[in-house]
């Protein structure tokens, strides 16, 4: 379906998607980058107030710590402690522990000798001298170190804020003074309402979970594996649904006085304000994306525009080329590949024109060279025919003369009879001699003929070969042009193919006339050959003819004497008679040879009407070649 697009589609719907790709990565790596930035935050608030619980642990365990101080300097408690005075000690606090207890959220305020063992619990008067050495090791420590103990610690009464003081009496140290603060569900309580945070503390003993006070319920709102991890030292953040109300959970671990993890501090928040930031930042974030992918697809189409438009002008000059018009200019503009095809598309459109024009004139050229090939054939053609008719009139003529030495052969048995005879016929060969030099006269002046028309052949022959040489350089060069041509259409490539085509078909009609003059000029060569034969024979036949008139005249001359020269005129008869066998083999020579020749002169007419053949050829397609460059329109206007 994307190759139907039109190219500015193409580039404007890629861009589009480029955009879109970019826009909505970038959204969702913001977003992404919000959301940590978000949990970050968070983090950092909740962290914050896990340090604030542990701040107002520290600030109530000082508290504490500065009773007992207090109360530890009094010299009448170390006096009374010292001398184990337990109704004394009663007496000098019971009175002020109450209200301290209610007003200042004191739970305990107590006495301990060492290692631990109690002494007097303000809170519980009745209850004293148990050894608390196993677990309470805040007073094993103040009274083993004489030094104050501040922090978490578990009890008899369960987890408490302390802070244990030494008391030193006249002696030295006789134990130690504790005052233990509130912390249990109201202090959880109290928390909740300053800052505005649910908060819950989870004790771990065993690998498992029990829940010392929460502002969220019985049971942890965080899994449980999670607030494991929490104890572990690794501290959790989880987003969940509370009372239909988005919050933010985070557990830290929770440790007492000595450093050590006790439980887990589960604080909960409400993010619905982190929330309403994030959606606002995204909604934002969204409008900039779309309104970045509108301002990409804008620009994306002005630029396809520009291109399509550029893209348009080259192709309608390429149009102008495709269909012959090598005259129009093409718009090559800018530095861009755009214009890099523009001006490769210009030189091609050069380059075809200046082929074009030298096609056309090496086309004209052949068409010449054609027309003279043609008109050189004619002439051939007439000069065939002449000499064809010359050949059969020498024929008619021999084929006489062949008669003629017959008739010759047997008048000069007669002659050899009437020798014999002459004595007694001197008369009648008188008037025999008369006819046999009237016949001798005509033998001669037929042999003239024959021998001036078989010298006119023998020029004439010789005219052919100089016009089968100019025929052969006509096809020499028709064959180097169109090799040319052929060279001019493969650089020419797909445009110049047909133009190789008819190139190809000049050259093999070239090769065609130079065989058809090669195989003229052999006949033409034998017919020489058989003319110098024939002269030769000619000349032998007009010397024996010339000897027969010598001989004749000499009979003639010695008629009168025939009766004393009988004997030499029988000699001279049957020589006659051997001579006229000769000219009568000879004459039939004569003719066997002029047959030759006219054979010889129709080989030639059909070799000759095969190269004006070959001429018409060559006409017909140096006329398709002028065609075929006429269609290319090579100057303006």
């Amino acid at each position: 379906m994307l190759q139907n697009l039109r190219l500015w589609a193409k580039i404007t719907l890629a861009m589009g998607i480029s955009v879109a790709l970019v826009v909505a990565a970038l959204t969702a790596v913001n977003l992404g980058n919000l959301d940590d930035v978000v949990a970050q935050a968070e983090k950092s608030e909740l962290d914050g107030h896990v340090r604030a619980i542990a701040q107002a642990i520290a600030m109530e365990s000082r508290t504490a710590e500065a009773l007992s101080q207090f109360v530890a300097a009094m010299p009448l408690v170390q006096d009374k402690f010292s001398d184990g005075d337990r109704n004394a000690l009663t007496n000098l606090f019971q009175a002020t522990f109450k209200p301290m207890a209610s007003g200042f959220g004191i739970e305990q305020f107590q006495f301990h000798t060492p290692p631990a063992t109690s002494f007097l619990r303000l809170h519980k008067p009745e209850k004293f001298g148990d050894d608390l050495s196993s677990f309470r090791f805040t007073v094993v420590n103040t009274n083993k170190t004489g030094k104050p103990t501040r922090g978490l610690e578990g009890g008899v009464a369960g987890l408490g804020i302390r802070g244990v003081v030494p008391v030193f009496g006249r002696s030295g140290p006789v134990g130690s003074v504790e005052f233990g603060m509130t912390f249990g569900q109201s202090f959880f309580d109290s928390f909740k309402t300053r800052q505005g945070v649910d908060v819950a503390l989870h004790l771990v003993a065993d690998g498992k979970l029990s829940t010392f006070a929460s502002t969220m319920g019985k049971d942890p709102v965080m899994a449980k594996d999670l607030l494991m991890k929490a104890f572990a030292g690794e501290a959790q953040l989880a987003h969940l649904e509370l009372n239909g109300a988005p919050k933010a959970v985070y557990a830290a671990t929770m440790q007492d006085y000595s450093g050590k993890a006790i439980g887990v501090i589960e604080v909960a928040m409400d993010r619905s304000h982190y929330l309403t930031s994030f959606q606002r930042a995204r909604n934002t974030s969204i409008l900039v994306g779309l309104v970045a992918l509108a301002a990409g697809l804008a620009l994306a189409l002005l630029t396809a525009r520009g291109l399509t438009q550029r893209i348009g002008a080259l192709m309608e000059g390429v149009r102008h080329v495709a269909k012959g018009d090598l005259t129009v200019q093409i718009t090559a503009d800018g530095q861009d590949e755009l214009g890099d095809l523009a001006r490769a598309a210009m030189d091609m459109r050069e380059q075809l024109h200046k082929l074009a024009l030298e096609v056309r004139a090496h086309a004209q050229a052949v068409h010449a060279a054609a027309q003279e090939i043609a008109g050189a054939v004619e002439g051939q053609a007439a000069t065939s025919s002449e000499m064809s008719a010359s050949v059969a009139e020498i024929t008619s003529t021999m084929e006489e003369l062949s008669a003629s030495s017959t008739q010759i052969a047997e008048h000069s048995k007669s002659v050899v009879d009437i020798a014999n005879t002459t004595y007694d016929n001197s008369r009648k060969g008188t008037e025999a001699m008369a006819q046999v030099l009237g016949k001798m006269g005509d033998i001669q002046q037929d042999n003239q003929h024959s021998l001036k028309e078989i010298l006119d052949l023998g020029t004439r022959s010789k005219e052919i070969s100089k016009v089968m040489e100019i025929i052969n350089a006509v096809a020499d060069q028709t064959k180097l042009i169109a090799f040319n041509a052929a060279l001019e259409a493969a650089s020419a490539g797909e445009a110049g193919r047909r133009f190789g085509v008819v190139a190809a078909e000049i050259r093999r009609l070239a090769d065609s006339v130079t065989d058809s003059t090669g195989e003229i000029e052999t006949k033409i060569s034998q017919i020489q050959d058989s003319i110098s034969r024939l002269v030769i024979t000619s000349e032998k036949g007009a010397a024996g003819i010339d000897a027969g008139m010598t001989a004749t005249g000499h009979t003639s001359d010695r008629l009168d004497e025939l009766v004393e020269a009988a004997h030499h005129t029988s000699s001279a008869a049957q020589q006659i008679s051997l001579s006229t066998q000769q000219q009568r083999t000879a004459s039939n020579q004569v003719v066997v040879a002029l047959r030759e020749i006219v054979t010889a002169s129709s080989h030639t007419a059909q070799s000759i009407t095969r190269i004006s053949d070959v001429s018409r050829d060559m006409t017909r397609l140096s006329a398709e070649l002028d065609t075929l460059v006429n269609r290319f329109r090579l100057d303006p206007g």
